[in-house]
């Protein structure tokens, strides 16, 4: 080992070498590592980052310098252009020196900004205050290609002038020629330890040029300003329109001491520490090849320097100062996005993350929307600079909430309706729904004192003599009217309702219903309903769902019955749903970006067949089919395409089993579920420059279970005021959703007083 103090070539920034050791140690590139130079890590670098920025792989560094030896083991084979680069050394013994550098001022500043070297000692080496490990990374981008001399020309996106500054005209008018092919440069603030060519303006810029450029300041590694570094002053750039902006608005901070790089003037195995401006410009070379790598729209837009500058960690007095310029680069935060993240929507318009309000709360027939989901996970948004993000919007999708399973008796259709017999054979019945407990109102956004509706919450029901039947109700579920008043007969109405498989009248009810049925001959009846869901009343704040959460229906039904004999009966039934901020029970803000539309109509045709085995026993089968129409969205949901949907349904029931007026039912249903429909999500994908272009993804509405529920339920009258109720059931992917599945068991004793 041996020491040595190098004096600065004419005209170039002054620096230091102590001469530390011959060895050389290639990293793969591309590869992470687990340590960083710490120069490195004092600007924010981690394997994060450079992950993240591909190692600055694909980007091209120009050197304006003292040349550059390409054959240094500092640099990947390849990695400094033999083709690109141009005649440059101290001496200027051009042509037959070529590029070569023959001073080790232009190698060591090639190296430290993207040398693809590890730090090559088999210890820990102390350099300025740091204590750099084996197989540290100590360069910034050790990716990039490199280009000597002629960068502009070249193609280089960053260009790294360590050499002092000047105001010349031809300075001037090269800076113009290289912004104006769109690199940036970064020019050494020089080490004479005063303000930037003490206080004298540059004049003759390009406004372009005002943006490309940064200066570059040394700290040491205790990020205070180093004793020879210049300082930005109060000197000013004046472009061609008289805009003024101020050398420290185009200054920035970096380490430059001690900084470990090769030290060819020795040999190809030589290291040294080097200080100066020189070291620090180069780190800031690094830093705008990282961030153009990560995203091109840097470069394309012409803002990489400016992010840059805006990202810096303030030092001295506060703000950008005439000491510090912006502050010290600080990668880490440069990484993150600046200002608002927004998303862009189907209509083209941007609007903040921060600001989408609202969700969607699925259904049944929609499962949890597995697909829309992972889609939303992975969502893409963009920052003020135009920088592409991911974001995690999946948790504006609430899952279907699973019904409770204690107590699932549904007393109010197994007890049936109470009845008065009328003169002329009619009668009249009715029932009343039981009172809401406190489960009915624990939802998905928490408790709802309010939540049950307002007014009377019951049905009456007007039978006459020749068999036509007419039911008004309010709050309580439409399927038994309707299926009273299209079969005629309680037991079958009561069959219906268990499966609910006909039509969709379930997913508008809770409101006003009306049903009317008429008996056309002794083996022929039509049915008619209408239902609707209904408003609930605004609670309490800070318990009350939001109202788009409180589902807003129509449906309309007619159906036929036909009885072909004495034992089977067959049905048709047509349906027509409209749900306002709703689909197949779904509910959403129709204003919020994530919508399926202001309105959708669901047309629904339903068959069944029921098989009366003897005077006890019947077999009920009920299949539907559904179909929406597609919807064109403007917010983050593009569009949806026809949905077609099914529902199915068996039951046997059986009365008088084990004494009189007892009834067993056994069902198997599989509920409403979508079987085929996609939805389009609008998406932004960014080109090769970084250029968002906006387009739709189609994902399925297909949810990834199938519910099948298995019930059986048996009710017996234990004297004249005492009926004991017993139920039994199973679900497997229960609101379709795979992998749900539950179990219940429940009994109630009624007693009437």
């Amino acid at each position: 080992m041996a020491t040595n103090l190098l004096a600065a070539p004419q005209g170039r920034n002054r620096m230091t070498a102590a001469i530390a050791a011959a060895f050389s140690l290639a990293v793969a590139p591309g590869a992470e590592a687990a340590t960083y130079a710490p120069w490195l890590t004092q600007i924010g670098v981690s394997d994060a980052i450079l992950s993240a920025a591909n190692w600055g792989k694909n980007q091209l560094l120009g050197v304006v310098d003292t040349g550059i030896v390409a054959g240094n083991p500092s640099f990947a084979p390849g990695q400094v252009s033999n083709a690109l680069s141009s005649c440059a050394a101290v001496t200027f013994k051009c042509p037959n020196n070529g590029f070569a550098d023959d001073n080790g001022h232009g190698t060591a500043v090639a190296a430290i900004a993207a040398g693809n070297l590890a730090s090559p000692f088999s210890s820990a080496v102390t350099s300025g205050g740091y204590a750099v490990s084996p197989g540290a990374v100590i360069s910034v981008a050790p990716d990039a290609n490199i280009v000597a001399e002629k960068a502009a020309d070249a193609g280089a996106s960053v260009i790294n002038v360590s050499i002092t500054y000047g105001n010349s005209a031809d300075i001037v008018a090269a800076i113009n020629y290289a912004a104006g092919k769109g690199a940036f440069i970064v020019w050494a603030g020089g080490n004479d330890g005063r303000s930037l060519l003490t206080g004298a303006s540059t004049a003759g810029l390009t406004a372009a040029a005002v943006t490309h450029l940064v200066f570059a300041g040394s700290v040491n590694s205790r990020g205070g300003i180093s004793s020879f570094s210049n300082t930005p002053g109060a000197g000013l750039l004046v472009d061609a329109s008289g805009a003024k902006t101020s050398y420290a608005a185009r200054w920035a901070m970096a380490p430059g001491e001690g900084i470990l790089a090769p030290y060819t003037p020795l040999g190809a195995g030589w290291w040294a520490s080097w200080s100066g401006t020189s070291m620090s410009t180069p780190i800031i070379s690094g830093s705008l090849i990282l961030l153009e790598s990560a995203w091109p729209i840097l470069k394309t837009n012409g803002t990489a320097a400016n992010l840059l500058l805006a990202t810096t960690s303030d030092l001295g007095a506060k703000g950008t100062d005439a000491t510090y310029g912006t502050g010290l680069v600080n990668l880490a935060t440069a990484f993150k996005p600046y200002g608002p993240l927004t998303v862009t929507q189907a209509n083209g318009q941007s609007v903040p993350v921060s600001g989408i309000t609202g969700a969607l709360l699925s259904s049944g027939a929609l499962g949890n929307l597995a697909a829309l989901q992972g889609r939303l996970a992975a969502y893409t948004a963009f920052d003020g600079y135009l920088r592409n993000f991911t974001v995690n919007l999946s948790g504006l999708i609430k899952s279907p909430a699973m019904a409770a399973t204690t107590n699932p008796l549904p007393t109010n259709v197994n007890t049936g309706p109470a009845k008065i017999k009328l003169a002329g054979g009619a009668e009249l019945a009715w029932w009343q729904a039981p009172a809401a407990s406190p489960l009915d109102r624990l939802g998905v956004f928490g408790f709802n004192a309010d939540r049950a509706p307002a007014g009377a919450l019951g049905a009456a029901m007007l039978t006459d003599g020749a068999g036509n039947t007419a039911a008004f109700g309010h709050g309580v579920p439409v399927q038994f009217a309707y299926a009273q008043a299209l079969y005629g007969n309680g037991e079958a109405a009561r069959q219906s309702t268990e499966l609910g498989a006909s039509n969709l009248a379930a997913l508008a009810q809770g409101g006003n219903l009306f049903a009317y049925g008429a008996r056309l001959s002794e083996t022929t009846r039509v049915a008619l309903s209408w239902s609707s869901t209904s408003a609930s009343p605004a609670g309490p704040a800070g318990f009350e769902s939001p109202a788009w959460a409180v589902p807003a229906a129509t449906n309309a039904s007619f159906g036929v019955t036909q009885r072909f004999g004495e034992r089977v009966t067959g049905g048709v039934v047509a349906g027509l749903l409209s749900e306002s901020h709703g689909l197949l029970g779904s509910t959403y803000d129709a204003g919020s970006a994530l919508n399926l539309g202001a309105s959708n109509r669901t047309a629904s045709l339903g068959a069944s067949a029921t098989i009366r085995l003897d005077h006890r026993a019947s077999l009920m089968v009920e299949a539907a089919v559904a179909s929406t129409r597609g919807m064109q969205g403007a917010g983050l949901i593009a569009g949806t395409g026809e949905i077609r949907s099914r529902a199915f349904g068996a039951s046997f029931m059986s009365t008088d089993l084990l004494q009189s007026d007892d009834r067993l039912l056994v069902s198997v249903r599989q509920p409403l579920r979508v079987v085929a429909g996609r939805m389009g999500v609008a998406t932004s994908t960014v080109d090769e420059q970084g250029v968002a272009q906006l387009g739709t993804e189609w994902v399925s509405l297909v949810p990834t279970g199938r519910e099948t529920d298995y019930t059986l339920s048996y009710d017996v009258k234990l004297g004249r005021d005492r009926t004991f109720f017993l139920q039994a059931g199973v679900r497997r992917d229960a609101m379709n959703v795979r992998g749900a599945d539950d179990a219940r068991l429940g009994a109630t004793w009624v007693t009437r007083f």
